[in-house]
């Protein structure tokens, strides 16, 4: 297996403008594993009144919001209908491939999304191909005015006034106060976004942390393409895992908060990577690969998508779903070369737990 595991922040800058915000993603020719396992990222910065021009990809992805608040709009090639949200730190939205969307920075402060995904059919694996609609890297500049014209029931002047006025767009502007942004739908949240910050945990630990996660149950349109999220909160000194996907998934995330260490073992009981990771930076973990992420004295946080629309997942840490629990005592008393008193107390101890394990007072 020919992996080379490490985690990095976005080196590549697709497009940046001053007090406007930029695009910028992680290379397939620096952090490798993305184009061998066929996944992507990108990470999008918006200031006040910050636009994102209309674009289509040749992937799906889960957007999640890090901090500020944004109006999207979506329009799905299935019915070509708008559908406009207001999203907020938290908030999950999942874009499908070949969906136009814009994003619109409306606060009064920064915006950060950060975007991971599939890449298994793109152009360039390991990174999105982005289709603008609009600006001098538009689609339409690709055609002769002539087309255009008939394309559209323009006459000539229209026409080469059209081309004219895309030329000095760049990919990201910034939105005159006289544009008046359609409004969001209530309707279309409901159906598209999914706060993670604010969901019921599907693990919570005192002074340990707690994880959130949203599927195909919570929003269909995830179930459709295949993907998943979840987001881990842990506090200092606290531990989650090791876990394990336990399908062919594989699991990419993003540290949106903190800093901590990612241990992941590989075949064999080998360690593929031991490291310290920080805010900003991508992490990925191969399928069946048991890891444990551990928070520094200040915590972490961090966004993580599973390519699979099902979280599950292997436990070998403590809890009701560890596989520890479930084994009988006799077959961890000849696995692990224990006595029976210590099998018992093992296996009492792993009922008290979690998946996330509060810092040791020891």
């Amino acid at each position: 297996m020919d992996l080379i595991l490490s985690s990095k922040k976005a080196d590549k800058t697709i497009v940046e403008v001053e007090g406007v915000g930029g695009y910028y993603t992680w290379s397939s020719s620096q952090f490798a594993v993305l184009s061998q396992k066929k996944i992507a990222a990108g990470l999008l910065v918006l200031q006040h009144r910050g636009f994102a021009l209309p674009h289509y990809a040749d992937s799906s992805k889960i957007a999640y919001v890090c901090e500020g608040e944004c109006t999207a709009g979506l329009i799905s090639p299935e019915d070509s209908k708008e559908e406009v949200v207001k999203i907020q730190k938290g908030d999950t939205l999942p874009v499908t491939v070949g969906t136009v969307s814009w994003w619109y920075n409306a606060g009064d402060t920064k915006l950060t999304i950060i975007f991971l995904g599939e890449s298994s059919e793109d152009y360039t694996p390991g990174e999105y191909c982005y289709f603008f609609l609009t600006s001098a890297a538009g689609m339409l500049n690709g055609f002769s005015n002539e087309l255009i014209a008939k394309c559209f029931h323009m006459n000539k002047t229209e026409s080469e006034k059209l081309m004219k006025d895309q030329s000095s767009l760049n990919l990201l502007i910034k939105i005159n106060e006289s544009i008046q942004m359609p409004n969001s739908s209530n309707s279309a949240k409901r159906k598209l976004v999914y706060n993670l910050d604010g969901a019921k945990p599907c693990v919570e630990v005192k002074n340990g942390g707690h994880l959130s996660s949203v599927s195909g149950k919570n929003i269909a349109l995830l179930g459709e393409v295949g993907l998943s999220a979840n987001r881990v909160v842990l506090e200092g000194g606290a531990v989650l895992g090791p876990i394990f996907t336990a399908d062919w998934s594989i699991h990419l995330s993003y540290i949106t908060k903190g800093s901590g260490r990612v241990v992941i073992v590989g075949l064999f009981g080998k360690v593929v990577l031991d490291t310290k990771v920080e805010e900003g930076e991508l992490f990925f973990v191969p399928k069946f690969f048991p890891f444990v992420v551990e928070a520094d004295e200040g915590g972490i946080e961090f966004f993580s998508l599973k390519t699979s629309s099902k979280q599950t997942y292997g436990e070998l840490s403590s809890g009701k779903k560890s596989i520890w629990e479930a084994a009988s005592p006799s077959i961890l008393e000849a696995s692990l070369n224990m006595t029976p008193d210590l099998i018992k107390s093992f296996k009492s101890k792993i009922a008290k737990g979690a998946v996330i394990a509060p810092p040791s007072t020891i």
